[in-house]
């Protein structure tokens, strides 16, 4: 269990920022304490998203990144369709091999999130518009 020893190494933590600032006397402040237990909670959510990962198929580990990535590209292309070209060069390593991408996307267009499509010769993938109002 991840989190059994957060409120010790919470304390240790103010203790050594004590330390750091004040010297060995006197009593740990309560903002010590807060901000010794937020820099903790910070390194539970990341044990927590990694340890995760390790759970999730690779397959799907992809399309989440690839989805995560589109909708941000799309919002800061003001857009709502990225090329394919573009996805190979600057997307998730992930899905940068073509095999990789149409399987994530195959996962992607199963949950009606993005779907490949084609126009005048040229392969971008549209991110449902609905995604892309959650961002606002």
């Amino acid at each position: 269990m991840l989190s059994a020893k957060a409120a010790e190494n919470a304390a240790r933590l103010a203790a050594l920022v004590h330390m750091l600032e004040h010297g060995p006397s006197g009593r740990i402040a309560f903002e010590e304490m807060c901000g010794a237990a937020r820099l903790v909670g910070r390194h539970l959510n990341e044990a927590r998203r990694l340890l995760a990962d390790l759970d999730t198929p690779p397959s799907l580990a992809a399309a989440i990144r690839l989805d995560s990535w589109l909708r941000h590209e799309a919002q800061a292309t003001a857009t709502n369709s990225v090329p394919t070209k573009r996805i190979h060069q600057y997307g998730p390593n992930c899905v940068r091999d073509s095999r990789d991408l149409r399987a994530a996307l195959a996962i992607l267009a199963d949950r009606r999130r993005a779907r490949l499509q084609e126009c005048g010769g040229r392969r971008s993938v549209a991110i449902n518009p609905a995604l892309l109002t959650e961002l606002e």
